[in-house]
């Protein structure tokens, strides 16, 4: 199931722009972020084939089936109560029904643990803990023999010391 079928087949409850378009933080080059929440067909709600969510390649569209999106609602997941809270300007499309969800039914003590929890991994990814800023390439030009390993044991030793031993 794409999210082009779940537009062909009406079952879209709410469509909204997300992420820094949403919030005028955006770019130029910044992309343009669609979350939204859809309801399956009986067939495959009570059948084996159950989607619990469905997106894009790139991640930039992501649309919770509403079971999925409740779940995530009690559990307090900050992406999904961001939902509720998108500005009128940004809402392509919802649902008489999606307007009965209001954040204040859902908010709960585990705000404080979701929401902790999301800016740590925030932080972490903007940390990149593998980017080339914290691990800066020599300024040397490395060589074929640089990429080449000789297995050694349970592992691999680079060629260059095997060779030079």
């Amino acid at each position: 199931m794409t999210i082009a079928d779940l537009r062909h087949e009406g079952l879209i409850l709410f469509e909204a722009v997300s992420g820094s378009r949403a919030y005028g933080t955006d770019l130029p080059h910044s992309d343009t972020d669609l979350k939204g929440v859809f309801v399956l067909p009986e067939d495959q709600f009570f059948g084996l084939d159950y989607v619990p969510q469905v997106a894009n390649a790139t991640n930039d569209e992501v649309f919770y089936e509403l079971l999925r999106f409740v779940e995530l609602l009690l559990k307090n997941n900050p992406t999904v109560l961001e939902l509720l809270g998108t500005p009128a300007d940004c809402i392509i499309y919802q649902h008489p029904l999606f307007a009965q969800f209001r954040a204040p039914d859902f908010l709960s003590q585990l705000c404080r643990q979701s929401f902790a929890e999301y800016a740590v991994a925030q932080i972490r990814k903007a940390k990149g803990l593998n980017k080339k800023i914290n691990h800066p390439e020599p300024p040397a030009r490395k060589a074929v023999l640089d990429f080449c390993y000789v297995t050694v044991g349970a592992g691999g030793q680079p060629v260059g010391p095997w060779l030079a031993r």
